[in-house]
């Protein structure tokens, strides 16, 4: 068997990571439930989540979001009404888990340009507009002469 096939009992156990996973549990929790480091633990939820078809894949997304909206309303309700900070902090923990759910977190890609690189796209274009300059004063000094 090669090293990157699963037996059958490490299919259950990654799937077993994976649905507690799903239950809200954290890592360290599965961890400590299944006897394992919580880097372990991780790797296992990750394993079983890779051998789910993209389409199993969505529709835990959908369920979960399903599960923080309702959860969402509970809080935002005591929120409102109570105006407890404990709910107030809440309703921001869960939405701060759909934004990583949704990938809406995602790291925002910056492009960094140093004083000497713009100083050198001035000289590039100083220098074409110069040969422009001087490929124009040659069509206009040759049109005038025909």
């Amino acid at each position: 068997m090669a090293t990157n096939e699963r037996t059958e009992e490490q299919v259950q156990i990654d799937t077993e990571a994976l649905r507690m996973r799903s239950r809200g549990y954290t890592y360290q929790q599965i961890a400590d439930n299944m006897g394992c480091s919580k880097p372990t633990a991780y790797a296992r939820v990750q394993r079983a989540l890779a051998a789910i078809p993209a389409e199993a894949a969505e529709e835990y997304r959908r369920l979960e979001n399903d599960r923080l909206d309702t959860l969402q309303a509970i809080a935002m309700h005591e929120a409102m009404t109570k105006k407890s900070m404990q709910a107030i902090d809440r309703v921001l923990h869960i939405m701060d888990r759909r934004a990583k759910l949704l990938g809406l977190d995602a790291p925002t890609k910056t492009e960094v340009i140093t004083l000497d690189a713009i100083d050198a796209e001035i000289r590039r274009l100083e220098t074409q507009l110069g040969e422009n300059d001087v490929a124009g004063t040659r069509t206009a000094g040759e049109t005038t002469q025909a």
